[in-house]
């Protein structure tokens, strides 16, 4: 199978994600993130998100790795980023997880593990990110997503939690686009 195949989310896994794959900090901005910022000041941290990225630069943490689409409910949105971190760009359709998703986040952790601040702009949407996040992130480190109105996700990634990823996209179904 070469890199031309992605996973696409299913109706029963879109239910299946409504359950966040964390612990979920309920509350209006800025609460939440005000509630975890000592939690995760000191970890390994994937954002997911455009509105999750600002709202942890906002606290005056930088994320290790940032991944979003410059979209928010579909508006556009520009999140003030760190201008000296490594970009990588990526193309990932709505309700997928690409191969090529896949291989950036694997990279962007490498990279950010070596001391960078990395920002993947996703073209397409980020929504399900947070699944190679969790996948190729060290244990202990924190992955961080939205859960459009009701707050925000917290992950410590265990091996419980990549196991559990794993799953998902094992359930996701395999499309072929032409090898």
């Amino acid at each position: 199978m070469g890199n031309n195949f992605y996973f696409l989310l299913t109706s029963d896994l879109r239910e299946e994600l409504k359950k966040p794959l964390g612990e979920l900090i309920r509350g209006d901005i800025p609460k939440p993130y005000l509630v975890i910022k000592d939690r995760i000041r000191d970890s390994f941290l994937i954002t997911v998100g455009d509105v999750v990225t600002e709202n942890v630069l906002t606290l005056g943490i930088m994320p290790n790795v940032a991944i979003y689409d410059h979209k928010t409910k579909r508006r556009d949105y520009n999140p003030n980023v760190d201008l000296n971190a490594v970009v990588l760009t990526v193309k990932n359709p709505p309700g997928t997880v690409t191969k090529a998703l896949l291989n950036t986040v694997k990279k962007g952790v490498e990279i950010a593990l070596r001391g960078k601040s990395v920002h993947i702009k996703v073209n397409g949407e980020e929504d399900l990110a947070a699944i190679p996040a969790v996948l190729y992130a060290p244990y202990g480190s924190v992955v961080l997503y939205g859960q459009p109105d009701e707050g925000v996700v917290l992950i410590k990634v265990t091996p419980e939690c990549k196991r559990r990823c794993a799953r998902i996209l094992a359930k996701m179904e395999v499309v072929r686009n032409g090898d």
